[in-house]
């Protein structure tokens, strides 16, 4: 494994029934944290100018992503194989500029699952952008991705005040990562930390190499 140092609901065929949720309401929501981002970077003075604008395109082409996710549904987020690995390793450096705490991100080489891939990098996301808001300037986040022969487990760590201390407005994002993980054929819980803090579980069931090149 290795670890570096990192720094937040479409309507798409689900197979299996999320619970419901307002898409726009969804939507507006996750867009809040690329956008503040984009802001961000666009008014930082100094620095390396390509960095910051190679950040902004990136945040920029999320923000596209997700759009297009909710506008054109099943269409535009089909289940493809996809490496969780390098999804939430993404989803980590998108949500670097706005954080105000430290991010780890700890997982192996690679981890392959069959999702949509926006709707899972958008519930990453929320559960991440929850993790940081709770941990507080000065905090500590850690993404953890595992895997076995049967399940995919992405952790979010964070070691705030815990269960039933964070903020009113982060039960939104939770609500849009329980949809979102369902429309993946995955499942989601919270549990307390080992000592403070939260631990947020995705689990995602493996796919096969037969089944990925069937």
């Amino acid at each position: 494994m290795t670890s570096v140092l990192l720094q937040d609901v479409s309507t798409i065929v689900q197979p299996t029934s999320p619970p419901s949720i307002d898409t726009v309401r969804a939507l507006c929501h996750d867009l809040r944290q690329p956008l503040l981002a984009i802001l961000l970077l666009a008014g930082c003075e100094g620095g390396d100018v390509r960095h910051r604008l190679d950040g902004i395109l990136d945040q920029a082409q999320w923000l596209s992503d997700m759009v297009e996710g909710v506008i054109g549904g099943a269409a535009d987020d089909p289940p493809v194989g996809v490496d969780v690995v390098d999804l939430a390793a993404r989803v980590v450096l998108r949500a670097q500029p706005t954080a105000r705490c430290q991010i780890g991100f700890v997982g192996p080489s690679r981890a392959v699952a069959v999702i949509a891939p926006v709707a899972l990098s958008r519930a990453v996301s929320c559960v991440l952008d929850n993790a940081v808001r709770a941990a507080g300037p000065g905090g500590q986040v850690t993404v953890e991705v595992t895997g076995t022969d049967g399940e995919i487990t992405i952790l979010v760590i964070d070691d705030g005040p815990g269960l039933g201390q964070v903020p009113t407005n982060n039960s939104l994002g939770l609500t849009i990562t329980r949809a979102l993980v369902s429309a993946c054929g995955g499942a989601f819980d919270l549990n307390p930390g080992a000592t403070s803090g939260v631990v947020a579980r995705i689990s995602l069931p493996v796919t096969s190499s037969r089944a990925l090149a069937s």
